[in-house]
């Protein structure tokens, strides 16, 4: 049986594994885009800081493919998929037939449709290889605009400012940066530690276009009010969208993302799909969305490889909304429904912040700021949609529920 992955990431390299690990006489083929071996895309933007070089966030060895029996197509695009043949062909001309076939296709940046966004010094930060383009380019710079006020687009920030650069202004459309993870209180205080490293906000407003210096590169941005910000180099971090073209061009249903069923099984025969490329169902909304979590991509990569491998396996709707990050000495971590809550119970004490929510006896949602080191008992809570109540809710609202309190609730009835 010959199984090919398209995607060279979590999800793909998860179902290489699993395939591996439960069909051993399996021949598989996986085809990246990309020159090399699977790196940690939640590093990149240490490659922009300067902190570590490209081999430096390699997510496995170049002798993992040797090791698992893979055979790595690195640089190639797949262009065509014929599911009747069950072949597909590359850019470079060559077909290849399958037997089961995975797109881990990913996901790529929303370009900006401002005049300028082409010009030299303008940057996305997905790939590592952009990370890297845009550092090099950063050494020549004494000012950047980050375009967008999301989590990759702060961490971009702050890699520009521990590489060194004099000004960096991020430009929030938004009130506040990190509009879907947290509250006006809680980005107030990662905004305050943003701003100890020189990093400065511009909110209300959204860039318009680049504007091309002497040298045909971008040297400001121009925002909607008239105001233009110098800018040596532009980040533009306004999310991604799922590559489903190659799906869609065969034929099969797209639509948030590619669409699968409980099987991660698409509408096209012998063809599966998994991680940032796929629609999923939220647990806790039951909303159609998609997910650039890399857990949530691994996970759906190892159900896949077992489908793959011929032993079915569901995959339960997930918890999509699951962030956390530090900048300095300030960690935070949002999860779940941070909004929607029809009950909250809030706690601040100078940089420590935490917000709970509940709605129907259920926790939904949390925020912490400054202190996290409960945010996994409170996400398995989430996880459970488990009714609280009593001590245990007590507890939850609180910031004192531990592991211990969850097990024991489950067999002895808190009042």
């Amino acid at each position: 049986m010959h199984i090919v992955i398209i995607g060279n990431s979590a999800a793909g390299l998860a179902a290489a594994r699993t395939v591996r690990k439960v069909a051993a006489g399996a021949q598989i083929t996986v085809i990246s885009d990309e020159p090399g071996p699977a790196y940690a895309r939640c590093l990149i933007p240490e490659v922009l800081a300067g902190s570590r070089d490209l081999p430096g966030i390699g997510y496995v060895g170049a002798d993992f493919y040797r090791q698992y029996g893979i055979e790595l197509l690195a640089g190639q695009t797949v262009t065509s998929l014929d599911v009747e043949k069950r072949e597909l062909t590359t850019a470079n001309g060559r077909s290849i037939g399958y037997d089961r076939l995975l797109l881990a296709t990913g996901a790529s940046p929303v370009a900006p449709d401002w005049p300028g966004a082409d010009l030299p010094g303008v940057f996305t930060l997905r790939k590592a290889d952009q990370a890297a383009a845009a550092g090099r380019w950063a050494r020549d710079c004494a000012s950047a605009v980050v375009a967008g006020g999301g989590l990759v687009s702060l961490k971009a920030a702050y890699a520009l400012k521990e590489r060194g650069l004099p000004e960096v202004t991020v430009v929030v459309k938004s009130p506040h940066v990190l509009i879907k993870q947290l509250d006006a209180q809680s980005a107030a205080l990662v905004e305050k530690e943003l701003a100890k490293t020189g990093i400065k906000f511009v909110y209300g407003v959204e860039p318009v276009a680049a504007v091309k210096g002497p040298q045909g590169a971008v040297q400001a941005v121009e925002l909607a009010d008239g105001r233009r910000l110098p800018a040596g180099l532009v980040m533009v971090g306004k999310g991604v969208r799922p590559n489903v073209e190659l799906a869609r061009r065969a034929g099969g249903r797209v639509d948030k993302g590619i669409v699968v069923d409980d099987n991660l099984a698409t509408s096209l025969p012998g063809v599966y799909a998994a991680g940032d490329c796929i629609e999923v169902t939220d647990m806790l909304t039951g909303d159609k969305t998609t997910s650039g979590l890399w857990t949530l991509a691994v996970e759906q990569g190892r159900c896949a490889g077992y489908n793959l491998a011929g032993l079915p396996g569901s995959y339960p709707p997930p918890l999509t909304r699951l962030n956390a990050a530090q900048f300095g000495a300030l960690p935070f971590i949002s999860a779940g429904d941070v909004r929607g809550g029809d009950e909250t119970a809030v706690y601040q004490d100078g940089g420590v912040y935490r917000k709970v929510c509940f709605r129907d006896g259920r926790l939904v949602g949390f925020i912490m700021v400054g202190k996290v080191d409960r945010a996994g008992v409170y996400t398995a809570l989430i996880k459970q949609a488990r009714h609280i109540a009593g001590r245990l809710k007590d507890k939850v609202a609180g910031g004192t529920v531990t592991g211990a309190d969850i097990v024991y609730s489950r067999t002895v009835p808190v009042r």
